[in-house]
């Protein structure tokens, strides 16, 4: 297959915006799409070789195979290697051994299937796992165990019908991808093979395109190549995190690539510029560039406290560069040598490598992340959340209606426990304590779920939620007294100031139209949120220090608590304490006059970053002022 360079280009334009993506720059909100002009590229590349070898009566799966070994391992087993002994003198046991099962993942090929069960790609503790770019090589060696196989058969029975057959494939897969987005199956449509195969096959019919055709009109070429260009351009700029994607909004970044590839060569513009040496160098080590770029940001936010500056983040780009083309020059060519390193060995350093990454990952899984390598901590012991977190807890436009929502422990339900993930473990606190007395909860709580939208409407399901449980509660003349808490720090730092007093109306309809109902309400404040993980709070910088990352006696700064929280809490504080209202106040239960802890007496209050452990919840729950009344 003859080289082209503008294709190497194009692995600069996907890789540069996946990296500033994922270092938070400003301008790049849709530089995830980089991953898919990949998958273009990917499949247009592998399927042009293989049909080469086939119409040359020489494809050979076994070469094949190889040639992807070559490709793939060499480098990713460096990295990999060089991550996972970082990750032992610096990442805590209980995320050691989530490192270790994923390092499982990428030894049998099927890392997007761990991370799409574990959690979403834009969640924010996804920035702190080290594997978790490699979904997108396990949707790549994925597409290589069966299309090659397909491709091969079909050429010699039916090859009239094989460009039908992928483009039929390619629709399915791409309606699926749809109907998984609008039926808000997220995390399946953005990891799994499925609905990230038509981006293959969109590559793939590109190498059975004539292009010496399709290029002799030079305005024809030009303008495909602009516009294709543009497309990817106006993702990266326009789509964020919020874009549903992938689906029909992958279908610009995924087009645009495939006009470029089809139209475009040295002698259009778009072609000599993804021609010139600066853009082929990116794109050669680009490989290299996409597994060094994670680990070391992941390892970096970790390690941080709050989001690290932008300096930092240059720093590590910086590096990243160095060690990409280290791996490019050292690792990567060589492997590629068949004269030097011949089929044979190939196959053998990829098994070593293959059972060596396996090996380790099992081990960090079965020893629980290698916890003797930091002082025993009697904290990390009792982080603990409410058992009631994943079978009671809902979200999305499917969510768990009011009147089937859990009930627990006793078999008078006098209370609910109403708002957001942040009442959770107050209310089971609060059902352990009423259990004595045959009393029981109604759980209502609604992922992610701003009051706001009590009377400004979405799709999301969050609105319908709220007016129906807050309907059902008016209802339910058993359901007497109202546990009712929202993480209002989170949602108010996320709208413009003008919008806060729409937020509040909302918020305050809600208090109101319970308290003309009957019902008795209990206030529940913000909760102090620690500026990082409990885990990470607790943990050591290293094994080679004993001091935990941050002083658990002083975590949160009163002034910043005051400062974050002002405007709500002038509106809870302007709100009487009534018969039917109460206010419970974490900042005079769990604080002194200048901070709040992460930990009373060797006990965590939290069990990630700003949700209450169930220890929390407990001493929250037990001061008199709320007891009395149950």
């Amino acid at each position: 297959m003859q080289y082209r360079r503008e294709v190497d280009g194009l692995r600069a334009v996907a890789i540069v915006p996946v990296i500033l993506f994922h270092a938070g720059a400003i301008g790049f909100g849709g530089g995830y799409i980089g991953v898919d002009i990949f998958f273009v590229i990917s499949g247009y590349l592998i399927t042009s070789i293989i049909i080469e070898e086939l119409k040359n009566n020489d494809f050979s799966i076994v070469r094949f195979y190889e040639r992807r070994a070559r490709r793939i391992l060499p480098a990713l087993s460096v990295v990999l290697a060089a991550t996972t002994l970082t990750s032992l003198t610096l990442v805590p046991p209980n995320l050691f051994k989530d490192y270790s099962q994923s390092l499982i993942s990428v030894a049998t090929f099927s890392s997007n299937i761990f991370f799409y069960m574990k959690s979403g790609y834009f969640d924010t503790a996804t920035d702190e796992k080290p594997l978790l770019h490699t979904w997108s090589l396990a949707v790549e060696e994925q597409y290589y165990i069966f299309f090659p196989v397909m491709l091969a058969v079909l050429w010699f029975i039916g090859r009239r019908s094989l460009t039908t057959l992928i483009g039929l494939l390619l629709i399915a897969s791409l309606i699926l991808a749809h109907y998984l987005s609008v039926n808000e199956h997220t995390n399946a449509n953005f990891y799994l093979i499925f609905s990230r195969a038509w981006e293959l096959f969109c590559g793939s019919l590109i190498a059975f395109i004539n292009r010496e055709k399709l290029q002799r009109s030079a305005i024809a070429k030009e303008a495909a190549s602009i516009i294709g260009i543009s497309m990817i351009i106006a993702a990266i700029v326009f789509y964020n995190k919020e874009t549903p994607f992938p689906g029909i909004f992958a279908i610009p970044p995924v087009l645009g690539s495939a006009l470029i590839i089809t139209f475009c060569d040295g002698n259009c513009s778009i072609g000599r510029i993804l021609s010139n040496r600066i853009f082929v160098f990116i794109g050669l080590i680009s490989y290299s560039l996409y597994l060094w770029h994670q680990p070391l940001f992941a390892l970096l936010r970790l390690k941080t406290i709050g989001e690290p500056s932008q300096i930092l983040f240059a720093t590590a780009i910086a590096i990243t560069g160095i060690l990409a083309y280290l791996n490019y020059k050292f690792i990567e060519t060589p492997f590629r040598d068949r004269d030097a390193i011949p089929a044979k060995k190939i196959f053998i350093y990829s098994a070593i490598s293959l059972a060596a990454i396996l090996t380790t990952g099992v081990s960090g899984h079965l020893f629980n992340g290698f916890p003797n390598r930091f002082p025993k901590s009697p904290i990390t012991a009792n982080i603990q959340h409410s058992p009631k977190r994943e079978t009671c807890h809902t979200k999305g436009k499917k969510y768990l209606k009011p009147d089937a929502a859990c009930r627990y422990f006793g078999n008078n339900i006098s209370w609910a426990g109403f708002g957001d993930s942040h009442i959770i473990e107050p209310t089971f606190a609060l059902a352990k304590k009423l259990r004595k007395d045959n009393k029981g909860v109604i759980h209502l709580t609604f992922s992610g779920c701003s009051p706001e939208l009590f009377l400004n409407k979405d799709n999301s399901g969050c609105s319908a939620w709220l007016n129906e449980s807050v309907q059902f509660l008016e209802k339910n003349k058993e359901i007497q007294n109202i546990l009712l808490g929202f993480r209002h720090t989170f949602y108010l730092e996320h709208i413009t100031a003008d919008k806060r007093e729409n937020y509040w109306s909302s918020f305050y309809s809600i208090i109101e139209r319970l308290q003309k109902s009957g019902k008795t309400i209990y206030l529940l404040y913000p909760i102090p949120e620690l500026p990082i993980d409990i885990y990470k709070a607790t943990a050591p910088f290293s094994i080679f220090s004993s001091k935990t990352t941050i002083d658990l006696k002083k975590s949160i700064s009163i002034d910043d608590y005051l400062k974050r929280n002002r405007f709500i809490l002038n509106k809870m504080d302007s709100l009487k304490p009534s018969n039917n209202l109460h206010k419970i106040q974490p900042l005079k239960i769990f604080c002194n006059e200048s901070f709040c802890p992460a930990a009373i007496n060797n006990k965590a209050l939290y069990f990630d970053d700003n949700h209450l452990s169930i220890i929390g919840a407990e001493i929250l729950i037990n001061q008199n002022y709320l007891t009395t009344n149950l």
